[in-house]
């Protein structure tokens, strides 16, 4: 077969599954850098002209056999990030698996990928659906394909699997594409391990609240000024603070923070809560003043709703919550992605037109070794179980040293210590705090400050006034959307071929569905051992959809 053969087979293939892609290999021109050869076993072998020689990218004797060792080697399921192309061979083997949810394969020059279209047939690779292909990218492109085609609940393990002969010729390239990849896949670990622990959780509560969802009316005026209260040790300072803010301030505590400043007898003009868990319980034991809104997450645990005569329900990011959202009864929008109470705090503030937001109590660290300010729930539980030989003290320092990640750091002659997930949780709040119109000041005491932008242009410049913060008009009763919604779900197709293939056959309505399955997905793989390695995405969305219809059963009158 010819050269221009096999180059028209080649961009053929990819007009079919990435047009662009292919419109950009034909305005592109060959590399002179790239010659060909034939190994000792007859397969044909790139040669890369580099540093003054002519460097093989496969072996020259038998390249099929060490695309096969390659395989041995590295053998793995799930999803496979390649680094660097050449003629296919480390790949091709890896395409006989059936547990690979993924392929992306991401080379640095679409001139040096037109030479080996023009002298391989890579007509299967190309047209497998777990194959992707990135060429050129930028960071950002690199970024936002992971985010959008890698998704741990039902793709498995992630193996980056770099072609050294290759990615040795490129190398400042790839190095950066290997550094963008680490930072998006700690991110992505991150919110996998938060789906994992709780998806199941998620999804169980938000039906439970269904009833008391479609029946909540409070609406949260626009305010102008908003304190905000976290539960850490600097809290104590800004109680005076606190008692003296003016009387058209609004005072937004955080759930842990609640049972503190009601032992100051202050009382809150909102409270919100985002935890799952039913240890949220703990922050409420003190009692709960019943006219106070209380700002709910349609996750939260269902006692939760019933503690105020004014509950008030958003929606976060989770899917089936996003799902109910568009299909049922409209609730406002909160930002959780910070993973914790502050940032949404935060987030709500600003949908309500805060001009200014302080914020209290945020320390994201251990200041001296402190965990929480006095009053906060861990108070009374840990003097609760004390004893002679075990008492709270020792309790409180275990609670800190427990900590995989604890570090420790000097602030003049005092210790702080901080966690790799509070400083996650900082460094998002200071994501957020580039991206609001209220001017968010935080006041940190001895905890770890926030680096906030300084060219954040806020809410007093733009003249953006707030709105009124209600839900809408529900579309029918709750029960009858949940029928509704597990008759659709019922009639998911069965996944029985790899996960991408199976998502591209679907219709966007049968997407949407399947999305709203994702965070039991990975609750479910995290608790079969073997289903990390071994278990392929489209069984894994299979047992989800299975666990979601027995708990809409169990629940449905």
């Amino acid at each position: 077969m010819s050269k221009s053969t096999f180059l028209e087979r080649n961009m053929f293939a990819f007009s079919s599954v990435d047009p662009k892609l292919s419109i950009a290999l034909g305005k592109a021109n060959s590399t002179p850098k790239l010659t060909f050869i034939r190994s000792k076993r007859g397969s044909k072998v790139p040669l890369l002209f580099h540093e003054g020689a002519q460097l093989p990218l496969h072996s020259k004797v038998d390249p099929i056999r060490e695309g096969e060792r390659f395989y041995e080697y590295q053998s793995a399921g799930g999803f496979l990030l390649f680094l660097g192309f050449a003629g296919g061979y480390h790949i091709a083997p890896y395409l006989r698996r059936n547990d690979i949810s993924g392929i992306l394969i991401i080379e640095e020059s679409l001139s040096f990928l037109k030479s080996i279209a023009s002298e391989f047939d890579l007509k299967e690779l190309i047209l497998d659906p777990r194959v992707q292909w990135l060429v050129e990218p930028d960071k950002a492109e690199v970024e936002q394909t992971l985010l959008e085609s890698y998704l741990p609940a039902v793709s498995g393990d992630l193996r980056v699997l770099p072609l050294r002969s290759r990615t040795k010729t490129a190398k400042s390239f790839f190095d950066t594409v290997a550094s963008v990849v680490a930072g998006t896949i700690e991110s992505l670990s991150e919110d996998y391990s938060v789906q994992s622990y709780f998806g199941k959780r998620w999804f169980t509560n938000s039906v439970r609240n269904l009833d008391a969802a479609g029946h909540a009316i409070t609406t949260i005026p626009p305010i102008r000024k908003a304190h905000i209260t976290g539960a850490g040790p600097s809290l104590e300072k800004a109680i005076p603070l606190l008692k003296q803010r003016g009387r058209d301030d609004t005072l937004i505590a955080t759930d842990t923070s609640l049972p503190a400043l009601l032992q100051e007898d202050i009382h809150p003009d909102l409270v919100i809560s985002i935890d799952c868990q039913h240890i949220t319980y703990h922050h409420f034991l003190k009692g709960f003043p019943r006219e106070i809104p209380l700002v709910l997450d349609l996750a939260s645990p269902i006692f939760l709703s019933r503690l105020s005569d004014r509950p008030f329900f958003f929606t976060s990011g989770h899917p089936f919550s996003q799902y109910l959202n568009a299909h049922w009864r409209r609730f406002p929008v909160i930002d959780t992605s910070g993973g914790n109470v502050s940032h949404a705090a935060v987030s709500l503030a600003n949908s309500l037109g805060a001009e200014e937001i302080h914020i209290y109590g945020a320390d994201f660290s251990y200041p001296e070794g402190k965990s929480y300010a006095r009053g906060t729930y861990l108070y009374p539980f840990f003097h609760s179980q004390s004893e002679r030989i075990l008492p709270a003290e020792h309790q409180f320092i275990e609670f800190i040293f427990r900590n995989e990640t604890l570090t420790k750091e000097y602030v003049g002659k005092k210790i702080r210590y901080t966690t790799r997930p509070m400083v996650s949780y900082r460094n998002r709040l200071a994501l957020l705090s580039g991206k609001i119109g209220s001017k968010l000041i935080h006041h940190a005491g001895e905890g770890l400050p926030i680096d906030i932008p300084s060219s954040v242009r806020h809410r007093r410049e733009n003249n953006i006034v707030g709105t009124f913060f209600s839900a809408g008009k529900s579309n029918g009763s709750w029960n009858d959307f949940l029928r509704e919604y597990r008759a659709r779900v019922a009639t998911l197709p069965k996944a029985d071929v790899s996960f991408t293939a199976h998502m591209a056959h679907l219709s966007l309505t049968q997407r949407e569905l399947s999305f709203t399955l994702f965070p039991a997905c990975a609750a479910i793989r995290k608790e079969e051992p073997q289903s990390r390695t071994t278990l392929p995405g489209a069984k894994i969305l299979n047992k989800a959809k299975a666990w979601t219809l027995e708990v809409i059963d169990s629940y449905l009158p």
